[in-house]
Formats: structure tokens, sequence, C-alpha cells
């Protein structure tokens, strides 16, 4: 929360007023929302199977995204209704909540980057996929609700962890206001420009 904390004071540096704000939703909600998609997902699935004359198995899918489809397959399968009904309060509720601001700031992610194949991965082969719809909703809690919702959101590397790793600022605008948006991100990357920064470690293939 530092990068939080020093972003804010930056922004008041800018002449922008800064308050603190309870998310005006439900992680809860979200996690529903997310399971649902899922299920409705599935008959897409087997659509493009059938199109590309694929079998859905361990041999096409990674091992999550299989059990995201046994879920779909073993559950009762989301009434779209019922789904884009839950997106709708959602997008209400975020959208009356927040209209008060200019912006909001967040974190991209709760932790620094995470490394490849970490324990959320989509390839861990123990990983159940209400244990990854959980994890998704912990990790992404800041990014995912602005999906749902339709809000404009951009994620600017205006921090740096101790190994080099660039942190992520979320700056979330109002409904249709994109202008405010990039007018702000504009003005944080001029105060605190990234673009000489680079990792201590890193890899590739010539």
């Amino acid at each position: 929360m530092r990068a939080v904390e020093s972003t804010a004071t930056l922004l008041e540096d800018l002449g922008h007023m800064v308050t603190d704000f309870e998310p005006p939703y439900n992680s809860f909600e979200y996690v529903e929302i997310l399971l649902g998609l899922s299920s409705l997902g599935g008959s897409s699935l087997e659509e493009a199977a059938r199109a590309t004359g694929r079998a859905i198995n361990e041999d096409t899918l990674e091992p999550v995204n299989l059990k995201l489809y046994e879920h779909y397959r073993n559950s009762q399968v989301s009434d779209p209704k019922y789904v884009h009904e839950a997106m709708r309060r959602m997008r209400l509720g975020v959208g009356e909540g927040t209209q008060a601001f200019d912006i909001l700031l967040t974190p991209t992610m709760p932790t620094v980057a995470l490394p490849h194949s970490a324990i959320y991965s989509t390839t861990n082969p123990i990983l159940s996929a209400e244990e990854f719809m959980q994890a998704d909703a912990a990790l992404y809690q800041y990014l995912g609700v602005f999906n749902v919702t339709g809000h404009p959101s951009v994620s600017l590397p205006l921090a740096q962890s101790t190994s080099g790793l660039p942190i992520g600022l979320q700056i979330v605008g109002r409904f249709g206001d994109e202008a405010t948006l990039v007018q702000i991100a504009r003005d944080l990357e001029h105060a605190r420009p990234w673009s000489h920064r680079q990792p201590e470690i890193r890899a590739g293939n010539d």
C-alpha cells in the first residue's frame, strides 16, 4: 500500500483532493458472477471444439480451465438472465457509489508480480475450479470489478519493488469520461516517468 499512498501524495502535490473510499460492492458477488460467466462460457467452448474438430480434454486445455469446463458440465447451467442481472446490479451500484469522484486510485494487484506457474496458475493440477475463482477474485480484486462494470481504467507502473519489478497503480474514471482518465495518466507519467527503469534481472532468447 506504500505505492498507493505515495501516488496519492503525488496527486495532492499536483493539486487534486484525495480521500479514502470503501468499495461499493461485495467480493462474494464478484465470485458468483465469475462462476456464472464461466458456466455460460462452457457452451461456447463446446461450439468452438465442434467447429475445429478438437476434443475437450487434458491435451487441449490447461488443468484449471479443464476443471472450469467440468464445473460447467457437472453443475446446473447458470441462467443468462440471472448472470446479467447480477452484472447489472454491480454496474449500477459501483457506478452510483463512485460518481462523486473524478477518478479512483487502487493497486493493480494486492501483491507484487507473481512468478510464472505459481500456485494459482491455470497450470496447477491440484487447484479446484472454486479455489481458482476465489484466488482470481482476491488477486485481481481491483481489476475484475471494473471488467464487469465497464468503467474506463488504466494501470501505470508508478512504483518499483526492491527487486526491480514494476508495481502497477490503477486509475479508474467515471463512465464515459476517458478524457479525464487520460489527462491524469499523462500528468502522472510526466511527474513520475518510468521509461528509464529496468529490472535487475532480464531473461530471454536471442
